[in-house]
């Protein structure tokens, strides 16, 4: 099988290689970094860390933070799947020793290429991130291999089962695997993964710091989305295809019995936005787009990336997509780090763990369909229901320190 697969990623190579010269000839970032003609001055590394996409970013910005506060002179790169992850790793990592590029193509050759101008002492990877031509040749090359974050979701495991002696034989080059919780070990466990190699470490995204909340802040970033400091606001973050016209339905019944009940839409994906305008049209309500305020619209359309956790702070109510359709949920614990009560569907493969958090402390609460999610904004709107405010950081055993040290402690041992 994995033959097969080098082979097919090797005719993605050749079959790609003319457009994608060419573009990165141009000066495409995406494509510098897909064929791995990297600058010169990329290496070394002590460090490659890959986080696919937005969401895993941010994760990893943690552990980052964590690893330069203990080693300020790390050398870092970053790489990411997407452009709206990288458009996030240049905003969260602007020191000089912490470098970004894009992920290369899976192929035997680009990789080699990628390995050469990075030359990391060490691979760390977030989530389920398994390339198979990369963990190979970086395991050929003696470079130890880190899983973050580990997780593998009910329908993943389902699909990787068919692939049992392939995918264990290459998760057997891995050093370390930090996992997020018991049910996502077992998954690992069931492909040969040992005990002695691995740690129960817990989600890193608990260990988001919580974002400064003051009247004034609140009152600016509302400015900025032309929403009046007494208008009462949900932000519905994160949306995937067919739950925005389940929210536009929830949100004409509160906007008939209430003129100033407003919504801010943040769909996970902004090159949808004009999907969602062409809904928004179909459906004849009045919107404006966000930093182009209009104090008419009940509905505001955010077109950019890296404003959601500004809107989670200036908000009432929140609500994380992903969780009414079955995608398996966001990151639904964004909004608790920044003081709003969130609400979410009962699709939770990939946030059990932070549903039950949430739901424990009362930070917000599970809907089942848009009409228990009507009756939930109804309440919180009337003062009927009122959720808590995380104000502190949980003390404890932190999954970003446990693996950091890890890391620290492998690096000073090489």
């Amino acid at each position: 099988m994995l033959r097969l697969y080098k082979i097919a990623s090797s005719l993605i190579q050749y079959s790609l290689y003319p457009f994608a010269r060419i573009k990165a000839a141009r000066g495409s970032l995406l494509w510098q970094g897909r064929l791995g003609r990297l600058s010169e001055s990329t290496g070394p590394n002590h460090l490659w860390l890959h986080a696919a996409s937005v969401g895993e970013v941010r994760v990893i910005s943690y552990l980052v933070d964590y690893l330069l506060k203990e080693n300020p002179l790390l050398q870092i790169h970053v790489t990411t799947m997407t452009r709206a992850g990288f458009a996030t790793a240049l905003k969260l990592y602007p020191q000089d020793n912490v470098s970004q590029s894009y992920f290369p193509i899976d192929s035997p050759a680009i990789i080699r290429r990628t390995l050469d101008a990075i030359q990391p002492r060490m691979l760390v990877l977030a989530e389920t991130e398994i390339w198979p031509n990369l963990i190979s040749e970086a395991s050929n090359r003696g470079i130890p291999i880190v899983l973050v974050n580990a997780r593998m979701s009910e329908k993943a495991f389902g699909k990787y089962k068919m692939l049992k002696r392939s995918l264990g034989k290459l998760l057997s080059k891995y050093d370390r695997f930090f996992f997020k919780n018991k049910e996502d070990a077992q998954r690992y466990q069931y492909f040969g993964i040992v005990p002695d190699r691995a740690d129960l470490a817990g989600d890193m995204k608990f260990d988001a710091p919580l974002l400064e909340r003051s009247a004034g802040r609140r009152r600016q970033i509302r400015e900025r989305a032309g929403v009046s400091n007494g208008t009462f606001l949900f932000v519905a973050g994160s949306t995937r295809p067919g739950e925005e016209a389940l929210l536009l339905e929830v949100f004409d019944r509160l906007r008939k019995e209430n003129a100033d009940f407003t919504m801010i839409l943040a769909p996970r994906h902004v090159e949808r936005t004009d999907e969602i305008k062409t809904l928004l049209a179909e459906r004849g309500t009045a919107y404006s787009i966000y930093g182009k305020p209009d104090n008419g619209a009940g509905v505001v359309l955010v077109d950019r990336v890296g404003v959601l956790n500004d809107l989670y702070l200036a908000a009432d109510i929140s609500f994380v997509g992903g969780t009414l359709v079955d995608i398996g949920g966001h990151n639904i614990l964004e909004p608790v780090w920044a003081g709003c009560p969130v609400l979410f569907g009962p699709s939770l493969d990939n946030v059990k763990d932070a549903a039950r958090y949430i739901i424990e402390n009362d930070y917000g609460a599970m809907v089942n369909d848009p009409e228990d999610l009507y009756l939930q904004l109804k309440k919180v709107r009337d003062g009927d229901t009122i959720y808590s405010v995380k104000e502190s950081i949980d003390t404890g055993s932190s999954p970003t320190v446990l693996a950091g040290r890890y890391i620290l402690e492998r690096l000073s041992n090489a």
